[in-house]
C-alpha cells in the first residue's frame, strides 16, 4: 500500500499528504506505541522539500530514509559505482536487492542533479520555510477531576481544555529552530500555580555543516542516539512488528528535539565536529528539571536528607501533588560518542553519565533488587556496523560503573532480491542498570534478558509478500507479577498482497507466550503460570479511484491464563475521501468491540491531525466513531477538525479516579490551524 500514497505525487502543493500515508501504514499494522510521530514527520518532508541527491549521498544520508535497510542502502552504493551516476530517480527499480515497493517508496524523496547550494547565513535564512501550529482539544463530558466537592474545590486546578502552539524554521537541512508550548487538560494556564501560562515550553536551534568541521551543532532541547539503544536512543529502529527485518536503530547522534514528550529530551547543547575525514567526535551536555517522587529519610537523628523513590514520566501537572514533583528533581548529563568510519565499516565508543541533585532510592521489593539506585550513574559502550554486499553484521556491548554487561549482536541478509532474513541474538545482564535506554528486546529496558530472534520476508513477485518471526527469552530473575525465573516466546506470520496499486490486504497471526504468577495460589511465593495471548487479523483496503478508498478490518484476540480465557473482537470500516485538486479532505470511521478481559484488549490505529497519531486500546464492549474534516482557507493555511465519540453497552462508568467519567460515553473534539509560510 505504500506505492498508493506517490500515485498523486506532483499533483499536490505539499509534500504533508504523502508523508503522513507512510506513517500511517507503518503505523496502522503494528502497535507501534512510542513512535515519535513528530520526528518522523518532520524527517520525511525535509526531505521531501529538500530530496536527496543520489549521486552524492552517503550512506549515513540514506540511512535518514527510515524504511531503508543496511543492505538496500549498499545496493544504491554499489550500483552507483559499477554503473556511474543515476540519470533519473526511476532508475533505483533496477537496483538489485532493492524491491520494487521500495524503490517507489523512495522517489518523492530523492533526485538527479543539482540545486542552489546556499553558503551564506543571509541566503539560508532566505531560503527558509515557517509553520506555525495552533492546536485546541477537549473531551466533552465531566470528568471527576473538574467536578466542585462540598467546599467548592475541585482536585484538578485548571480547566479541561488543552492547548498547543508550535513554530518550526527549516532552511533545508543546514538550519532548524523552532519552539512549542503545551497545556495539558486540567493544568492552570496564568492561574496562581501557572504564572508563566502554558506548563511546558520547548526551543530548539540546530544546524548542520556550519564549516568544514563542524558537522552539526544543537543547542536548547534535543536528542542524543548512541549506538543500537543499550545506553541511549531516540531515534528510529523499531521493535518487535510485522517489519520483521526492520529493527536496526538509525544512528544520527544529535537531532533538534520539537515532541511534547516532557521527559525524553536533553536541554543544553550538542555538538558533532570532524576531526578527519573517518573520524568524528560527539560531545553533549545536559541540564534540565524533571517530575520525581520526593520523600525525607527521617531514619536516624540527624537533618533529614530527601530523595525520590521514582522518576515520574507522565508529564501532567493537574493536581497540587503533581505540582509538587514538578521540576523537584536537577538532572544533568554529560556524554560523548567517538565514531570511526571507513567504507562499510563503522566503529563507535559511547559514554553517558547522570547526575542526580538527590539520590533515587526504589521502593526495596524483590523484582527491583537490581535496579539503579544512587545520584550518578555511568554507563559505557562499544558499537559496530560492517556491511558486504548483500551482509550487514552490527551490534552494541555496554556495560554499567556496577559492572553489570548488555550486548546485542545483529545479521541482516539479502539472500535475493525477493527474500531477506534477519537475526538478533540479546544477552543483558540482571544487574546491568540503564535508565532510558532503547534497545531491541522484550522487556522495556534491556535488563534481565537473553534471547534470539529470527525475522524473513518473502516476495514472489511484486503482489505478494510473506513475513513472519520467531523470537524466543528467558529472564534469570524475578519481575513485576513473576516471582521466579521465567521464559517466554513470540510468533508472528503475516501475509500481504497488493494488485495495481488500488487494492491490498493482508492477514496476520500472533502468538505469545510468558510466564506470570498464578492467580489460583494463596501463598505469599506464586507459583508461576502459562499466559499465553493468541491474535488473528484480517485487513484490506480498496482504492475505488484517485478520490476514494474503503477500508476495513477484523480481529480477534484470545487470551488464556490459570484455565481461564477471554476474548476480544473488533471490527471497523474506514472512508477516505480527498479529492485532488480540492480544497478538502474527509476520513471517517465505525468500529464495534467486543473485549470481556483486559489481556484480550484490542487496538486499532486511528487517523488524526497532522502530527498526531493514537493507537487506543479497547475493552468491554461498545462502538466507535471518528470524522476527521481538513479545509484548505487559503494557501498555506489549512484547518483540521476531529470529533469522536466511544458508546459503551455494558458499562456505566469509563476511567477511574480523577479521570473517572460518569456514563457510557466519551466524547472528544479536536482543532488544529496550520500555517505554512
Amino acid at each position: 500500500m505504500f506505492v498508493m500514497a506517490f500515485k498523486s505525487f506532483g499533483q499536490t502543493d505539499s509534500i504533508g499528504p504523502i508523508v503522513e500515508r507512510i506513517l500511517e501504514f507503518y503505523l496502522e499494522n503494528n502497535e507501534i506505541e512510542d513512535f515519535d510521530n513528530n520526528t518522523a514527520f518532520e524527517r520525511l518532508y525535509d526531505f521531501g522539500e529538500n530530496p536527496l541527491n543520489l549521486n552524492k549521498a552517503t550512506a549515513a544520508d540514506f540511512q535518514e530514509l527510515f524504511f531503508l535497510t543496511p543492505v538496500e542502502i549498499q545496493a544504491i552504493i554499489d550500483h552507483r559505482n559499477t554503473y556511474g551516476d543515476f540519470l533519473a530517480v526511476e532508475e533505483l527499480q533496477t537496483v538489485d536487492a532493492l524491491g520494487i515497493t521500495t524503490a517507489r517508496m523512495m522517489l518523492p524523496f530523492c533526485m538527479v542533479g543539482e540545486r542552489g547550494n546556499f553558503s551564506g547565513f543571509r541566503e539560508i535564512i532566505a531560503a527558509g520555510k515557517s509553520q506555525l501550529f495552533l492546536k485546541y482539544k477537549r473531551t466533552l463530558e465531566d470528568k471527576a477531576g473538574y467536578l466542585p466537592n462540598s467546599n467548592g474545590e475541585t482536585r484538578y486546578l485548571g480547566d479541561p481544555n488543552y492547548g498547543y502552539i508550535r513554530y518550526r524554521f527549516n532552511s533545508g537541512r543546514r538550519l532548524k529552530a523552532g519552539f512549542t508550548a503545551e497545556k495539558d487538560a486540567g493544568e492552570q494556564f496564568f492561574g496562581e500555580k501557572s504564572k508563566y501560562g502554558f506548563d511546558f515550553y520547548s526551543a530548539y536551534v540546530y544546524a548542520e555543516k556550519l564549516t568544514p568541521w563542524l558537522e552539526q551543532l544543537s543547542l536548547g532541547d534535543y536528542t542524543m542516539s548512541m549506538g543500537q539503544g543499550l545506553i541511549l536512543h531516540n531515534g528510529f529502529g523499531y521493535g518487535k512488528s510485522a517489519f520483521v527485518t526492520s529493527f536496526k536503530k538509525n544512528n544520527q547522534h544529535l537531532r533538534q528535539y520539537s515532541s511534547v514528550n516532557e521527559n525524553l529530551y536533553f536541554r543544553g547543547a550538542g555538538a558533532t565536529v570532524k576531526i578527519f575525514d573517518q573520524l568524528r567526535l560527539t560531545l553533549a551536555y545536559s541540564y534540565k528539571k524533571i517530575d520525581g517522587s520526593i520523600n525525607l529519610d527521617t531514619i536516624d537523628n540527624s537533618e533529614p536528607e530527601a530523595f525520590f523513590s521514582s522518576l515520574l514520566q507522565g508529564g501532567l501537572h493537574r493536581t497540587s501533588r503533581e505540582l509538587e514533583n514538578k521540576g523537584s528533581i536537577t538532572q544533568q548529563n554529560i556524554g560523548g560518542v567517538l565514531e570511526y568510519r571507513y567504507k562499510g565499516v563503522k566503529l563507535g565508543l559511547n559514554h553517558l553519565q547522570y547526575y542526580f541533585s538527590s539520590p533515587l532510592l526504589r521502593d526495596p521489593v524483590p523484582y527491583r533488587r537490581f535496579y539503579f539506585n544512587g545520584d550518578r550513574l555511568v554507563n559505557t559502550s562499544f558499537d559496530y556496523d560492517y556491511t558486504y554486499k548483500n551482509l550487514n553484521i552490527f551490534g552494541e556491548l555496554a556495560m554499567s560503573d556496577n559492572g553489570g554487561k548488555a550486548m546485542s549482536h545483529n545479521a541482516l541478509i539479502a539472500l535475493s532480491r525477493r527474500a531477506d532474513v534477519a537475526v538478533n541474538y540479546r544477552k543483558f545482564d540482571k544487574d546491568y542498570q540503564v535508565l532510558e535506554a532503547n534497545a531491541f528486546s522484550e522487556g522495556s529496558l534491556p535488563i534481565d534478558e537473553q534471547a534470539l530472534y529470527i525475522g524473513a520476508e518473502i516476495r514472489p513477485n511484486n503482489e505478494w509478500k510473506l513475513s513472519a518471526y520467531q523470537d524466543i527469552w528467558k529472564h534469570e530473575w524475578l519481575r513485576y507479577r513473576v516471582d521466579a525465573p521465567s521464559a517466554g516466546k513470540e510468533f508472528l506470520a503475516r501475509i500481504e498482497y497488493t494488485k495495481k496499486r488500488k487494492f491490498n490486504a493482508y492477514v496476520m497471526y500472533r502468538y505469545e507466550q510468558k510466564q506470570r504468577n498464578s492467580s489460583l495460589n494463596t501463598e505469599k511465593i506464586d507459583p508461576l503460570t502459562d499466559f499465553t495471548v493468541q491474535k488473528l487479523r484480517v485487513h484490506f483496503s480498496q482504492k475505488v479511484n484517485k478520490d476514494l478508498e474503503f477500508k476495513a478490518r477484523a480481529e480477534v484476540s484470545q487470551a488464556n491464563s490459570d484455565n481461564k480465557g477471554t476474548q476480544g473482537n473488533l471490527l471497523f470500516f474506514d472512508v477516505l475521501y480527498k479529492p485532488i485538486g480540492r480544497s478538502f479532505d474527509v476520513i471517517g470511521r465505525y468500529a464495534m468491540f467486543d473485549a470481556n478481559g483486559f489481556d484480550s484488549r484490542v487496538y486499532m490505529y486511528e487517523n488524526d491531525l497532522l502530527y498526531e497519531y493514537s493507537i487506543p486500546f479497547f475493552q468491554n464492549k461498545g462502538r466507535r466513531f471518528y470524522l476527521i474534516y481538513r479545509q484548505s482557507l487559503a494557501r498555506g493555511l489549512t484547518l483540521e477538525t476531529k470529533f469522536s465519540q466511544t458508546i459503551y453497552q455494558d458499562i456505566d462508568e469509563i476511567s477511574s479516579g480523577t479521570e473517572l467519567i460518569s456514563g457510557p460515553s466519551k466524547t472528544d473534539f479536536k482543532v488544529q490551524l496550520r500555517w505554512s509560510f
